[in-house]
């Protein structure tokens, strides 16, 4: 099966604004946004427990993905074995190279160098958990055996100042006591309103977002001058579904609560701001310099990244926002579970700062990343938020209001 594109047996639904593989919910994010997003986890669970959540998360959404395709399209071991190698690069996650359990290769791990980019050094410790989990899950479903008894080990690593990352699989006896979600008892809400002008777009974006280079890197430029260019990846939305839904369990309210909400303001800063810049960003955004218009169409980039459908009511001392067909609500309602996300939290309070207070869409500023980040604990401290959920219309709404 020849796989190339990240787009390549991706389904857009522009009713919805999700996007699946052969119906398993996928995602595009910025590798910065990943990596605040693992880091959120460590920091509240501690740095052994973070990474075995960030690693069992990616195991779990990766064996129940290549479980379904190969199914699908009923392939023998070997072909969904060479199917995941290929679908790894495809989309934006480096090059694995195989040659044996004990020797696993990794070249340009995309979250190891972000890692280094972001921290501004080394690690002391290995960070390649999602592409670990990857493997694990790949090889689970490829040789038909139950997830948790292979186990992927990082021995070397790029963010560790290694040239590549090496990895080693070991079988266990353990197993992994993993949900299974049900969408088909999901009732999506169709959003009809720009309805056209989504499925229009995304025809647009598609030949936008380039293949994979020799190093299985997906790079936009930008002209954000702090990235220079975008590295995104596309991954299962069960992977952070499910990591959230065990930070719900593990963690108090409070740590839950922030975690989240600092996903959702790394994910607008480093996706949406960044692509922003670009052709993509050019297409969507259209270089308005209305303030509020800006903030309107920043926050409706999520409909084209496999989020759901966005909306936003913008006053001056805060916002009403909305997504319908969130996918971590999709997640926890194929569980038969009360929704509980406070991602649009900090997507709306990221989004509004993008516009009011950095004013992203005037070009001028170079952000630091670790800057902006660093600011997130003030504006946190500041803000006031109201979330609700209505099941009626699978839409997720919160009230910001934000002492600037």
């Amino acid at each position: 099966m020849e796989i190339k594109s990240s787009l390549d047996l991706v389904n857009y639904d522009p009713a919805t604004g999700i996007l699946t593989v052969e119906g398993i919910p996928v995602t595009y994010h910025c590798n910065i946004f990943n990596h605040f997003f693992s880091y959120g986890i460590r920091m509240i669970l501690g740095e052994e427990s973070g990474k075995e959540i960030v690693y069992r998360a990616s195991e779990f959404a990766h064996y129940r993905l290549f479980r379904r395709l190969k199914e699908r399209y009923n392939l023998n071991d070997r072909q969904t074995y060479e199917m995941g190698m290929r679908y790894f690069k495809s989309r934006g996650l480096g090059v694995l190279n195989v040659r044996g359990t004990e020797d696993i290769s990794l070249i340009a791990s995309t979250h190891a160098h972000t890692h280094m980019k972001v921290m501004e050094g080394i690690s002391s410790v290995p960070v390649c958990d999602v592409e670990r989990g990857f493997i694990a899950g790949l090889l689970e479903a490829a040789l038909s055996v139950d997830p948790g008894r292979l186990h992927v080990e990082e021995t070397e690593c790029i963010a560790m100042g290694d040239p590549i990352c090496r990895l080693k699989v070991e079988v266990r006896e353990e197993l992994a006591n993993y949900p299974e979600p049900d969408y088909s008892r999901v009732k999506l809400y169709g959003v009809k309103e720009g309805l056209k002008e989504r499925a229009e777009n995304m025809s647009k974006i598609a030949p936008l977002i380039p293949p994979p280079d020799r190093s299985g890197i997906i790079a936009i430029p930008s002209r954000f001058k702090d990235v220079g260019k975008v590295w995104v990846s596309q991954l299962p939305t069960e992977y952070y579904s499910y990591a959230n839904m065990r930070i719900l369990e593990l963690a108090d309210e409070d740590s839950a609560r922030y975690v989240m909400t600092l996903a959702g303001y790394a994910c607008v800063f480093f996706t949406y701001v960044s692509l922003e810049s670009t052709p993509i960003g050019d297409l969507l955004i259209g270089g308005t310099q209305d303030e509020d218009e800006y903030i309107r169409r920043l926050f409706s980039m999520g409909n084209y990244l496999g989020f759901g459908v966005f909306d936003i009511e913008v006053y001056r001392d805060g916002a009403k926002a909305k997504i319908y067909n969130f996918y971590e609500n999709n997640y926890l309602l194929a569980l038969s579970r009360e929704p509980v996300s406070y991602f649009l939290n900090g997507a709306a309070l990221a989004t509004y700062v993008a516009g009011r207070v950095y004013r992203t869409y005037r070009r001028q500023d170079v952000f630091s990343i670790l800057k902006v980040m660093k600011s997130f604990d003030d504006f946190y401290g500041r803000a006031e938020f109201s979330s609700s959920f209505d099941k009626s219309q699978n839409a997720q709404s919160v009230d910001l209001t934000l002492e600037l």
